[in-house]
Formats: C-alpha cells, sequence, structure tokens
C-alpha cells in the first residue's frame, strides 16, 4: 500500500534531460517536511495566525503523501522536488524509487537502465473556489514520454484506491476555504486567506433575555 501510494504520487510531478544525474537543487521529501507543511496549512487556514504563507514544495510533496495515506518513509528518498510558478516537479532516477516501487512499475524496469531519468509534470489548474487541482501533464522516461496505453492502467487502479484523486486518477485533489487562494511561487506553494472584517462590520448578534422568574 505504502509504495502504490507513493508511485502515484511520483506519477504527477518533472526531471531533467536525458542521459543526466538529477540536479542537488530542489526540495527533499522527509517526515518531518509532513508536519511542518501541516503546521503551515493550519495556520492559515484554521487559525489564521498567518493571513498568507508559503509552503515548502518538498514539505507539500511529503504532507500530500501523508494525505494518500503512506505511512512514515525513509528520509533517504532521493528525489528534488522544484516548483515555478507553473509547474511543480520531482527529478530523480528510476534506481532512486524503492524497491517495492520500482516492482510495481516493472513494464518501465524491464527495458530501461535503473539510471534513466524519470520525469513527470503537474500542473494546478484550479487553485480557489475551495479546492486545489493538481493535474498530471506529462509522464516521461530519458525525455519519452510513456504512452497512455502503458500509463492509463496504473493511473486507473490509483484512482480506484485513493478517492482524492479524480479524472481516471490523472488529479488530485485538495480541499481548502471557499475563500483562500493557493498559488505556485519560486519559493513554493502560497497560501492566503482574507483578511477578516472589522467586528464593528460583523452582523449584530441579538441576545433573547430570558424572563425573571
Amino acid at each position: 500500500m505504502r509504495s502504490i501510494a507513493l508511485v502515484g504520487l511520483l506519477l504527477t510531478v518533472t526531471a531533467p534531460a536525458a542521459g543526466q544525474s538529477p540536479p542537488p537543487a530542489g526540495s527533499r521529501i522527509t517526515n518531518i517536511g509532513v508536519l511542518r507543511s501541516a503546521a503551515t496549512v493550519d495556520s492559515v487556514f484554521l487559525l489564521r495566525t498567518h493571513l498568507v504563507d508559503t509552503v515548502d514544495v518538498g514539505d507539500f510533496t511529503a504532507y500530500i503523501l501523508a494525505r494518500l495515506g503512506v505511512p512514515p518513509f525513509d528520509d533517504s528518498l532521493a528525489f528534488r522536488v522544484t516548483i515555478d510558478t507553473a509547474r511543480v516537479r520531482i527529478a530523480g532516477r528510476l534506481a532512486d524509487f524503492p524497491p517495492e516501487a520500482r516492482s510495481e512499475l516493472g513494464f518501465i524496469f524491464s527495458f530501461l537502465d535503473s539510471l534513466s531519468v524519470f520525469e513527470a509534470t503537474m500542473s494546478m489548474p484550479q487553485r480557489a473556489n475551495g479546492l486545489m487541482r493538481f493535474r498530471l501533464e506529462r509522464v516521461a522516461v530519458r525525455g519519452f514520454g510513456v504512452p497512455d496505453l502503458l500509463l492509463n492502467p496504473a493511473l486507473y487502479e490509483y484512482n480506484r484506491r485513493y478517492p482524492v484523486l479524480s479524472a481516471g486518477g490523472r488529479e488530485f485533489l485538495v480541499a481548502m476555504p471557499v475563500e483562500a487562494v493557493a498559488s505556485l511561487t519560486a519559493a513554493g506553494i502560497e497560501l492566503r486567506m482574507p483578511p477578516r472584517p472589522p467586528a464593528e462590520m460583523l452582523p449584530e448578534r441579538r441576545v433573547t433575555e430570558k424572563p425573571d422568574r
């Protein structure tokens, strides 16, 4: 179960050009990142101690893994997560997948060298109205796109096992307050809430006094 969820997430995010090793730049996926991301999300969406804050993209990736139900994983994951204003990317080699995940992706590992670069691209087409929608745009190995004929069966299986996925396993949905806005930035995923209205502008609350007995 753990490895399937991990592969499901990794199928939603791009690595360097074919023949190159993953660059050292980018954020790591760590267990402590789950806690950091959850704390930031709560501070903006629930506690509202911050109206605006930015989540490190590696931490948010770990947070999504936890939301999928993945138990704590080894912090030795070699993938690096990068982000810009349009895309989220995870960079790594096929050899960087955990052994369980490699066995589940046998259709790729059976005919490619384990040092081949795995790449995928994810966008965020929806970032308001109560939902963050992350969508898989492309999956490639050594610069060649993985055909839907091979990719779709795995995505459909992830979609069946994890209800938070939609669109045949190509989208991952994260709920947030209706008034919230999320954005991709070069620094990470920015979370924003509007300021609360001043107290004098809040609707007046009427208190009905109980009659004396």
